[in-house]
């Protein structure tokens, strides 16, 4: 082999090399900023996951006074749960929440609660107090064992 041709793989591996190690570079670059991005991500995850955590332990601190009654404390601790993947609906004393959101579920809210008639406002209120007198035992109990549950 002559001199000009070991120069010329020489100089062509040195090129390869060059290349490979940018090429290297630019991927683990590209893997810390996809890193940076998913531990972001995550990070917002848990932030929201503590913020409904929060939500529900606000929600509990008033539950059942002039504040907040018990069957819109329920629909809303049980929607944020239900944000949190966490079912607790077999749980004796935390079931209330779900008992008294799926007996109220037929009761119009918001807008269409405005737009009933007097008669009608009546006497979805009545049935709601009845449930509250009702489940009242079984609704501190939750919200006694929801406030020591363990978000994990």
């Amino acid at each position: 082999m002559s001199f000009t041709a070991f120069m010329i793989v020489l100089l062509f591996s040195l090129v390869v090399i060059v290349a490979s190690l940018w090429f290297i570079r630019r991927q683990l670059a590209l893997n810390k900023v996809r890193e940076e991005r998913v531990q972001a991500g995550e990070n917002r995850f848990l932030e929201e996951r503590q913020k409904r955590i929060d939500s529900i332990r606000v929600l509990l601190s008033v539950a059942g006074t002039d504040e907040l009654n018990w069957i819109e404390a329920s629909i809303r601790i049980k929607h944020l749960l239900d944000q949190l993947s966490e079912d607790l609906s077999e749980d004796d004393d935390i079931s209330a929440f779900y008992i008294i959101t799926e007996k109220t579920q037929h009761i119009p809210t918001h807008e269409q609660w405005g737009d009933l008639p007097k008669l009608a406002k009546v006497k979805f209120r009545l049935e709601m107090d009845a449930y509250e007198v009702e489940y009242t035992e079984h609704l501190q109990r939750a919200k006694s064992s929801l406030m020591a549950y363990d978000f994990k």
